[in-house]
Order: structure tokens, then C-alpha cells, then sequence
């Protein structure tokens, strides 16, 4: 080391490597050679090292002033938030108590007053219906359908009096509503060209498709599929 105005002389023994690669860093920076290179790396820490602590500190400082007072600012908005929701539920919670206590009054009233109204309302019953009449709704009763109490030759015998067309198969009797048997007639003779179940369906309609089905299963009737007719097979078709 040596010292000439006011300057001392510092001397590195660097390795091969490391110093070409100081020469690279110092070409790239735009200095002349390495011991410039080297003192303006040395020039700049200084420079950076003189900083004054306080200021930094202060600056710091403040920095973590704002970071506390934010997340403090964040943690009572939420506490408000829940004071404001917890105040409204209590409210909610008295409009309901005060509905419910309205109820539970209404309640013993129409409790005190029902005995009453209800001695005073008149007694009414389903008007009765004789046997034609229910057919006359129902279009047909099925033999096979009725309850096992119901006395068949007896029912039978007082729809054919009351003039019920009665239909006498082979498996069971069928009593049917004249105005009923008519159409049905009709379009079974005249409208129907088709053996196709959906079709005579559409056309007879559920009533009328379920006694097709009878009647058909029972060989009381056939179809014709060069004249594409039906025809009846009874002995004597009312």
C-alpha cells in the first residue's frame, strides 16, 4: 500500500476467472478497465452507506402506522356491520313475537266461537242417486267390475227395466246407456276402417275404447280387412 497526495494505493490478487469476469462487467458498464470498474462499485456503497438511519426509520415508521391503522379501521367496519345485523334481528325477532301473541288470541277466539257455529249449521247430504242415473254418468258398468256385495241378477234385471241396454257375453253382462250404445254403434259400423288400437281409441274415446276391448276379447265382434269393417257376431245386437 501506498500514499500519494492524499491517496492510497490498495492492491487486490484477484484469480484469473474472477478478474476476466470484472473485465467483462467493466467493458459492459463503459469503463476503461477494471480498477475504474472496481471504484465506482466501491464509490457507489459509500455513497448509498451515508444515508442518513433516522430518516429511514421515520419513514419506517410511519409506514407501519398505516398498515396498523388500516387493519384496525378494517376490523371495526366489520364489528359495526355485525352490531347493525345483530340490532335488526332483535327487531325481526319482536314483529315476530307480537305476530305469533296476534295468532295465539285469534286462535282461543275462533276456539270459543266454532261450538257454536257449528250447532248452528245445517246438517247437508249428497243427493242420493238411483242405479240409471249413476249409468247414465258412467255411459257403462262392467259385470266384472262390480263390488262381490252388489247382487248382480237383481241389478241387471233393473237396468234392462229401466231401459238400459244389456249386452249378455259370454264372460260377463255389460249394461250400457242407450244414448251411449247408439254413438257407440255408430262409429264402431260406420267411422271405424282401422284394427289399429290407437286409432279406434281416438275415435271411441276411453269409454268406448275400453268396451271395444270387451267386446273384441269376448269374439262378440270381428273385423273385416277387405271391406275394412267391423261387424257384430252376436245373435241379436239391440
Amino acid at each position: 500500500m501506498s500514499e500519494s497526495r492524499g491517496v492510497r494505493e490498495v492492491k487486490l490478487n484477484l484469480p484469473l476467472e474472477l478478474y476476466s469476469e470484472l473485465e467483462k462487467l467493466a467493458l459492459q458498464e463503459g469503463y476503461s478497465d477494471v480498477s475504474e470498474y472496481i471504484m465506482a462499485i466501491i464509490t457507489n456503497f459509500t455513497a448509498t452507506s451515508k444515508k442518513t438511519l433516522p430518516e429511514d426509520l421515520s419513514r419506517l415508521k410511519a409506514r407501519i402506522e398505516r398498515y396498523v391503522q388500516d387493519e384496525v379501521n378494517k376490523r371495526l367496519a366489520v364489528i359495526d356491520t355485525l352490531r347493525s345485523q345483530v340490532a335488526e334481528l332483535y327487531e325481526k325477532l319482536d314483529v315476530f313475537q307480537q305476530k305469533l301473541n296476534e295468532l295465539e288470541l285469534t286462535l282461543q277466539k275462533q276456539k270459543t266461537e266454532l261450538p257454536s257455529e257449528i250447532g248452528e249449521m245445517p246438517r247437508t247430504r249428497k243427493p242420493y242417486k238411483t242405479g240409471i242415473e249413476r249409468l247414465r254418468e258412467e255411459k257403462v258398468v262392467f259385470e266384472s267390475k262390480l263390488p262381490r256385495k252388489i247382487q248382480r241378477d237383481r241389478l241387471f234385471a233393473y237396468f234392462e227395466r229401466e231401459g238400459a241396454v244389456v249386452l249378455k257375453l259370454t264372460r260377463e253382462r255389460i249394461a250400457i246407456d242407450p244414448d251411449f250404445w247408439r254413438d257407440f254403434k255408430y262409429k264402431l259400423l260406420n267411422e271405424l276402417t282401422t284394427s289399429v288400437e290407437g286409432e279406434i281409441k281416438s275415435i271411441l274415446g276411453d269409454k268406448g275404447f275400453e268396451l271395444w276391448k270387451t267386446l273384441y276379447s269376448d269374439n262378440a265382434i270381428i273385423y273385416d280387412p277387405r271391406a275394412r269393417r267391423w261387424k257384430f257376431i252376436l245373435d241379436k245386437v239391440p
